[in-house]
């Protein structure tokens, strides 16, 4: 096979995926089993394991409020947080900002960074996506 009919094969193979809210709200709710990690729950949404897709993971990841926080970590793969709600501090390499509703933070692979929420009565929520295929490639190294 001629490498331009394999890159044709590959990308016919790949179909676009559309996730209802009915759908996401159905998804089980996924969390670290140690929770010295951190007090964090996460929804995979996209993950080539998951709908056929390749290239990028994405998911919705939520800090309660109150002691809500993902502790200081590292991976391989840069990282975009999109701040869906709530508020909270992000660290990244030591450099605490603030976040809230609206706020995109670019997390440069390896760094080391961490997410709290500060709010005592609304969840910090952010829209996360990894260039990798699937969820599994992630490698948590925690601090």
């Amino acid at each position: 096979m001629s490498f331009d009919a394999l890159i044709r094969s590959a990308t016919v193979s790949v179909k676009p995926v559309v996730l209802s809210a009915e759908s996401i709200n159905r998804q089980a709710i996924e969390s670290f089993p140690d929770t010295s990690h951190g007090h964090v729950t996460w929804r995979t949404l996209v993950s080539s394991s998951r709908t056929g897709s390749n290239e990028l993971t994405v998911g919705l990841a939520t800090c309660p409020s109150g002691s809500g926080s993902l502790h200081h970590h590292r991976h391989t793969q840069a990282e975009i947080y999109h701040v869906t709600g709530g508020s909270g501090i992000v660290t990244i390499d030591g450099e605490e900002s603030a976040v809230e509703k609206g706020a995109v933070v670019y997390i440069p692979g390896n760094a080391e960074h961490s997410i709290r929420c500060m709010s005592d009565t609304e969840d910090l929520e952010w829209l996360y996506c990894f260039a990798a295929d699937d969820f599994g490639e992630i490698r948590y190294r925690f601090s």
